[in-house]
């Protein structure tokens, strides 16, 4: 009896579950501001994982709804996430339009790879910045360092107007990794050009690590890294083909600038070739003209992708920078009185990747790289009528990575792999001494080559679901250095007549071999504190072997001879990062505090007027901070901030580093001006730098304004225009860039710049 009264509730329940009535949501999602709709937005039934995504017409339905009220919540990346209230009744269909609205403000949903593999920012615990591609055409920047420079702690060092680099809080050159598309970029130098030789235009986004990250990315990164990633092709379900032209004209050196990019693919396949000219004359200044300011250059690259088989994808990638002409009218190698110049400078890389994803039941990507790249620096020095320098050197440097990534559980994601790079250094000089007709060829630097092998791993953890994140990482590299024999003079011509064994020639440089190994370990903990607090806090132990420059040079230019030393200890490095970020709808702040101990820092240490040697600098330290604010105050209207402050000490001798930054920062409003324009105006701002080393020279405060109006896209006959104007350094002020000023001859930055870019999408 029992038994079939049991029997007889399974039934029952059974029959309700069966004819139970229910309902059915169906809705589309649109962007508030431009009414087109939204394609894979989140739409969930409240806190539960009931739900679907939008079609590509922003369409989506969710079906078996119990009657009652419910709760929609619509989400997406880069807009803000709404909730709607609906009655769902039974039998019957509701009908929902959501409109979502688009941020404003930068709230850590850009998703990076500066971690190894693709998380958001918001998901780091790292201090890590990242600049767009659409960031970068609406103020259109000379050099990749001039995008940067607006970015809290990072500071631009110019030795001309095309040649520059950054420093990181405090740190730059070679304790700063440089890579494109997560390739190196190795060409040790006096001269600051390192991120010259990238097209500004063929970026889709830039990240930049502030701190220590040798346990992710080797030798090199104590200061931190700067990360290129290229304009690529995409895969799409339907066969498309577009493209853009852009042009456009900057008044303080006449420079013009052209581009054309076309782009195609369908599911399994897409091609991207584009290519970009440009040309400048010397660069008006407050006080005129900056002489030997002029360059000339164009870029071409190209990429091709493939999908072979399902989960697999291959992708080959080549670029091809040509620069020539290129005036260097700073730079402290040089005497005041020369003439130097780049009569030609050229990079070229080749890439190819392999992608396999979800190999395994854990292993969610495995990848193969490999990568070559070749730079090739031509330099002119005239330090008198009478004699002319020639230093040339080609740089080849190849590499190759394997990376596995691992979903341990649902909290654990292990990223492990092992990546190798070799470079290859030739390095030639001809003096020139024309009265006499003789040319001297000498060998500033051994041919030589620097070699790395690095094992590394990288597992986050987290402990407490959306409250907890751990991450740990470790690294271990074998570095080897290989150098041949170096003589000078190499060879003497005379009057036309080559001498192999000139008299007086002497060996500079033995041939030999060096090795480092070196372990670098980083911790980081993110701690949401509340809904929409995080804290922070990174550690990390990094390290740099001297590179080959640093090991072996004998570089006179006139001015000052710089020495190597074959003997230099790796640099080491302890950093902390304590961080807290504050993310609401209409308001972020970011901010952080830091301290970097390193031991054995590689300078050039001043000798005597005109020579300067590689040494270790026994211990210093680096402390400082930075911030970032953003308001959405009214509507789309944003003010937004930023400061930033170092401060580098020799802690043994008791003495300030050189090429410290001064307190900086900016304040700008954001502004849109009817439906079709934005303006910006800014206000960036620098302290006085008294806190110089030895041969520095103190610099002055400064504000400096800046103004740019950008369109929307105006579509005529079905191609998107956007144009562009600004004016930068508006009331004309002459000023000095601190890190500029002591690098070389440079002592006012440019003068008022009426700027105009046009670009056409179609």
């Amino acid at each position: 009896m029992k038994r079939a009264v049991v029997v007889l509730l399974i039934l029952l329940i059974s029959a309700a579950n069966i004819f139970a009535e229910t309902g059915s949501i169906r809705g589309t999602v649109l962007n508030s501001v431009t009414n087109l709709p939204l394609t894979a937005v989140n739409v969930l039934i409240g806190n539960s994982s009931i739900g679907t995504s939008t079609d590509e017409r922003g369409e989506f339905t969710i079906l078996k709804i119990n009657p009652g009220e419910v709760t929609l919540v619509a989400s997406y990346v880069g807009f803000k996430k709404t909730k709607i209230a609906i009655t769902v009744e039974q039998n019957k269909t509701t009908a929902v339009k959501i409109l979502l609205e688009p941020y404003v403000i930068s709230v850590g949903e850009t998703i990076v790879t500066g971690s190894k593999y693709e998380k958001q920012i918001k998901d780091i615990a790292m201090p890590l910045e990242v600049i767009k591609s659409n960031e970068i055409k609406a103020k259109p920047p000379v050099t990749i360092s001039d995008a940067l420079q607006n970015l809290s702690g990072v500071s631009l060092i110019r030795d001309g107007i095309w040649g520059t680099t950054v420093s990181i809080r405090g740190l730059s050159k070679q304790n700063i990794v440089t890579l494109i598309d997560g390739n190196r970029i190795e060409t040790g130098t006096n001269i600051a050009a390192g991120l010259s030789m990238i097209d500004a235009m063929d970026v889709e986004r830039i990240e930049v690590i502030k701190g220590a990250s040798s346990s992710l990315y080797g030798s090199g990164a104590l200061g931190g890294v700067v990360n290129i990633i290229s304009k690529d092709g995409k895969f799409n379900d339907e066969l498309y083909f577009g493209g853009s032209i852009i042009s456009g004209y900057s008044s303080v050196n006449n420079g013009g600038r052209g581009r054309l990019s076309i782009n195609a693919g369908s599911a399994n396949w897409f091609a991207k070739i584009s290519g970009t000219k440009r040309s400048a004359d010397n660069t008006q200044t407050p006080e005129g003209t900056l002489e030997n300011s002029q360059f000339r250059d164009n870029n071409i690259s190209a990429a091709v992708g493939a999908i072979p088989f399902s989960n697999h994808e291959l992708k080959l990638t080549y670029q091809r920078f040509y620069a020539e002409d290129v005036g260097i009218p700073g730079g402290a190698p040089f005497p005041k009185t020369a003439k130097a110049s780049y009569p030609e400078e050229k990079r070229e890389m080749f890439n190819i990747a392999y992608r396999i994803k979800n190999l395994l039941p854990s292993m969610t990507n495995l990848s193969l790289k490999y990568f070559n790249q070749k730079i090739e620096r031509r330099v002119k020095i005239i330090p008198n009528p009478k004699v002319e320098l020639r230093p040339n050197a080609d740089h080849n440097t190849n590499g190759v990575q394997l990376q596995t990534d691992w979903l341990i559980g649902e909290s654990n994601y292990l990223v492990a792999g092992i990546d190798a790079w070799q470079r290859e250094l030739d390095s030639r000089r001809t003096r020139e001494i024309k009265p006499a007709n003789q040319i001297i060829g000498e060998r500033p630097v051994p041919i030589s080559d620097y070699r790395s092998i690095g094992f590394f791993v990288q597992d986050d953890l987290k402990l407490i679901k959306n409250v907890f994140k751990i991450t740990i990482g470790g690294r271990v590299d074998q570095i080897k250095v290989t150098n041949k024999d170096a003589f000078n003079p190499e060879y003497i011509i005379s009057n036309g007549v080559r001498n192999d064994l000139p008299p007086n020639r002497t060996e500079l440089w033995k041939a030999g071999e060096a090795d480092d190994i070196s372990a670098s370990a980083n911790i980081g903990l993110l701690f949401s504190a509340a809904e929409n607090i995080d804290l922070t806090f990174n550690a990390a132990q990094s390290f740099r072997s001297p590179n080959l420059e640093e090991r072996y040079q004998y570089i006179e230019l006139g001015a000052a001879t710089y020495l190597g030393d074959p003997n230099l200890e790796p640099e080491k490095g302890t950093f902390f990062d304590i961080g807290v970020r504050v993310r609401e709808d209409n308001f972020t702040i970011r901010g952080n505090v830091f301290l970097n101990f390193l031991n054995d820092l590689v300078i050039d240490q001043f000798k005597s007027e005109n020579l300067f040697v590689k040494e270790n600098v026994g211990k210093a330290r680096l402390y400082g901070f930075d911030l970032n604010s953003e308001v959405n105050f009214y509507k789309n209207s944003v003010i937004y901030a930023s400061l930033a402050y170092v401060r580098g000490e020799d802690t043994e001798k008791k003495i300030d580093l050189p090429e410290m930054p001064p307190l900086n920062g900016l304040i700008a409003i954001r502004t849109p001006i009817t439906q079709y324009f934005n303006a910006d105006l800014s206000a960036n701002f620098s302290a006085k730098q008294n806190k110089i080393a030895e041969g520095e020279q103190a610099t002055a405060g400064y504000v400096n304004f800046n103004f740019y109006l950008n369109t929307t896209s105006l579509n005529f006959a079905g191609v998107g225009n956007r144009l562009m104007i600004g004016v930068e350094n508006i009331f004309d002020k002459a000023y000095r860039n601190h890190l500029s000023t002591n690098r070389g001859i440079i002592k006012v930055e440019p003068g008022r710049n009426f700027i105009f870019q046009w670009q056409m999408d179609f």
